[in-house]
């Protein structure tokens, strides 16, 4: 369980066009069932909603404000320092929804303003990424491989059948070798260069994997090590 609180003075430091534009990008968050967004009834006391919400027009954008303030879980404390969260939690694993955090001194990684934060925020401090990622629906046996006719391919094709059993990955073929390390590149189209550094020529690998961005790949590059780097 993670906990987020409506950062207030976050977002009375914006007009009421950046209010809303801000309070949207919010709204597009999709949380995980294990994280919960809090919010402080002073909310409704800003003057951003008290002199600009209440005062504007009757509008299907409006009602969407609304409606997202209300969904927020009710918090009987206002919670808007790290401190103060991480007394609240009984951990470091918490962040802050907001719009503009210009002066506040929250750090930049528990700073949530949209669903790039938010995913974000995910990948930096979850441990178990897998529920984070896409898996394929490729059988093992169905997931393409092309490897050079050279020395290394008995080591690439003995590493490529390790690798099919991954959910993560969807094909692999032969590139350029060299390197030192198991993972050689990371790349945010879901691709990634895996080395055979322990052999002499240190034949390589060209992954495809789930990954949607670098995030995602960079993470399912940790898993492919810890798992088959051996």
């Amino acid at each position: 369980m993670s906990n987020f609180f409506l950062h207030n003075s976050s977002i009375a430091s914006t007009n009421f066009d950046g209010f809303k534009s801000g309070i949207f990008k919010l709204i597009e968050v999709k949380k995980l069932p294990t994280h919960t967004f809090y919010k402080h009834d002073s909310v409704y006391s800003l003057s951003i909603i008290v002199n600009e919400l209440y005062q504007a027009e009757f509008s299907q954008e409006n009602q969407e404000i609304y409606r997202f303030l209300e969904q927020l879980s009710p918090l009987n404390e206002i919670i808007e320092r790290e401190d103060q969260a991480q007394i609240f939690c009984g951990s470091d694993m918490n962040g802050f929804l907001g719009i503009n955090f210009l002066g506040i001194p929250i750090a930049k990684s528990k700073q949530v303003v949209c669903r790039d934060t938010y995913k974000t925020w995910c990948f930096t401090f979850i441990t178990d990424k897998k529920q984070l990622l896409l898996q394929t629906t490729l059988e093992p046996k169905s997931k393409e491989v092309n490897l050079s006719d050279h020395h290394g391919k008995k080591e690439l094709k003995e590493l490529c059948d390790r690798l099919k059993n991954s959910p993560f990955v969807v094909s692999m073929r032969s590139t350029n070798w060299g390197g030192k390390e198991f993972i050689r590149k990371v790349m945010d189209n879901g691709f990634i260069e895996i080395v055979l550094h322990k052999t002499d020529r240190q034949y390589a690998l060209y992954v495809e994997t789930t990954g949607r961005d670098y995030l995602e790949t960079a993470a399912i590059s940790e898993i492919l090590r810890d798992k088959y780097d051996s």
